[in-house]
């Protein structure tokens, strides 16, 4: 049985078509898929985070981004936007720091700017579900809950575990009375 799963990973892998390189990303996210509970899919999705945090071409850029992450959980979003932006001009491939941009962007409240650098980055790494996640955020703030409900349904068939699914059951009733609402009104 255990001969059997590895040779379906191996093809996995083989066929996957992905921006990324990294077969060991790969699978990861074909473990996160599959992923039985929360536990383990918190696991894998910490090792995910990692390597997307880690994946800079030279150590000095892993060290900047590091440096990034620290200025941006001490709520230093300027000093931290700096630094991510510089990672973004010197490593363009790398899709964490225009993940990282698009995060401040939205910690600001400019949610055009920051759905750019989700743009960005999703452009990079298609499977990033904070990206996605970060996104149907700024629907649900905009008032867009169909496409919310459409970036939270595309995070899970990424991360089956994902944050964000606590809010689709609130979204469902929300968009299911705006429906009952319309049609209420059609009738009067």
């Amino acid at each position: 049985m255990k001969k059997i799963k590895f040779i379906i990973i191996i093809l996995f892998l083989i066929l996957v078509n992905s921006n990324s390189n990294s077969d060991e990303l790969n699978y990861f996210f074909f473990k996160l898929k599959n992923a039985e509970n929360l536990s383990e899919a918190t696991s894998i999705e910490k090792k995910i985070w990692n390597i997307w945090i880690t994946k800079g071409s030279e150590q000095k850029n892993n060290l900047e981004m590091s440096k990034g992450v620290i200025l941006l959980n001490n709520g230093n979003l300027n000093k931290a936007l700096k630094v991510f932006l510089n990672l973004c001009k010197i490593e363009p491939e790398w899709a964490e720091p225009f993940n990282k941009v698009a995060t401040i962007k939205f910690l600001q409240k400019d949610y055009l700017t920051s759905i750019k650098y989700i743009k960005l980055t999703l452009e990079k790494e298609r499977r990033h579900f904070g990206a996605i996640s970060g996104l149907a955020q700024i629907n649900l703030r905009l008032g867009k809950f169909e496409n919310a409900l459409k970036n939270i349904n595309e995070a899970l068939k990424i991360h089956p575990f994902v944050g964000i699914k606590k809010i689709k059951p609130l979204l469902l009733e929300k968009l299911n009375k705006k429906e009952i609402n319309f049609h209420l009104n059609y009738i009067n």
